[in-house]
Protein backbone atom coordinates (compact mmCIF):
# COMPACT_ATOMS: atom_id res chain seq x y z
CA UNK A 1 0.00 0.00 0.00
CA UNK A 2 1.06 3.51 -0.42
CA UNK A 3 0.33 6.98 0.61
CA UNK A 4 -2.56 8.62 -1.67
CA UNK A 5 -0.97 12.19 -0.63
CA UNK A 6 3.15 11.38 -0.95
CA UNK A 7 3.12 8.29 -2.44
CA UNK A 8 5.37 7.15 0.15
CA UNK A 9 5.16 3.10 1.31
CA UNK A 10 5.48 3.55 5.59
CA UNK A 11 2.56 2.66 6.32
CA UNK A 12 1.37 1.62 9.32
CA UNK A 13 -2.40 0.51 10.49
CA UNK A 14 -3.94 2.70 13.09
CA UNK A 15 -7.60 1.43 13.00
CA UNK A 16 -10.60 -0.78 10.44
CA UNK A 17 -9.60 0.79 7.16
CA UNK A 18 -7.90 3.81 8.91
CA UNK A 19 -3.66 4.47 7.85
CA UNK A 20 -1.37 6.59 9.00
CA UNK A 21 2.21 7.45 6.64
CA UNK A 22 5.07 7.79 8.55
CA UNK A 23 6.40 10.19 5.62
CA UNK A 24 4.43 12.71 5.46
CA UNK A 25 2.49 12.34 8.81
CA UNK A 26 -1.17 11.85 7.76
CA UNK A 27 -4.01 9.42 8.20
CA UNK A 28 -6.35 8.46 5.59
CA UNK A 29 -9.12 6.03 5.71
CA UNK A 30 -10.49 3.99 2.91
CA UNK A 31 -14.68 3.60 2.76
CA UNK A 32 -15.61 1.48 -0.97
CA UNK A 33 -14.30 3.73 -3.17
CA UNK A 34 -13.35 6.88 -0.87
CA UNK A 35 -9.86 7.66 0.79
CA UNK A 36 -10.56 10.43 3.15
CA UNK A 37 -6.88 12.02 4.45
CA UNK A 38 -6.86 13.77 7.75
CA UNK A 39 -3.94 15.79 9.50
CA UNK A 40 -3.34 14.65 13.15
CA UNK A 41 -3.55 17.92 15.24
CA UNK A 42 -1.64 18.28 18.75
CA UNK A 43 -4.43 16.89 20.60
CA UNK A 44 -4.42 13.57 18.58
CA UNK A 45 -7.60 14.46 17.10
CA UNK A 46 -8.49 13.88 13.43
CA UNK A 47 -8.79 17.14 11.29
CA UNK A 48 -9.88 17.43 7.26
CA UNK A 49 -6.68 17.85 5.54
CA UNK A 50 -6.13 21.46 4.60
CA UNK A 51 -4.54 21.13 0.69
CA UNK A 52 -3.50 25.16 1.09
CA UNK A 53 -1.12 25.11 3.29
CA UNK A 54 -0.50 28.91 2.45
CA UNK A 55 -3.98 29.66 4.65
CA UNK A 56 -2.63 31.28 7.73
CA UNK A 57 -4.86 30.80 10.77
CA UNK A 58 -4.20 33.26 13.29
CA UNK A 59 -6.03 32.98 16.96
CA UNK A 60 -6.78 36.15 18.90
CA UNK A 61 -8.84 37.43 21.90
Amino acid sequence: MVCPLCGGNSIGKVGNNQFYCWDCFVEFALQKNKITIYEVGDDGSLLPYNRDKSQIIAGGN
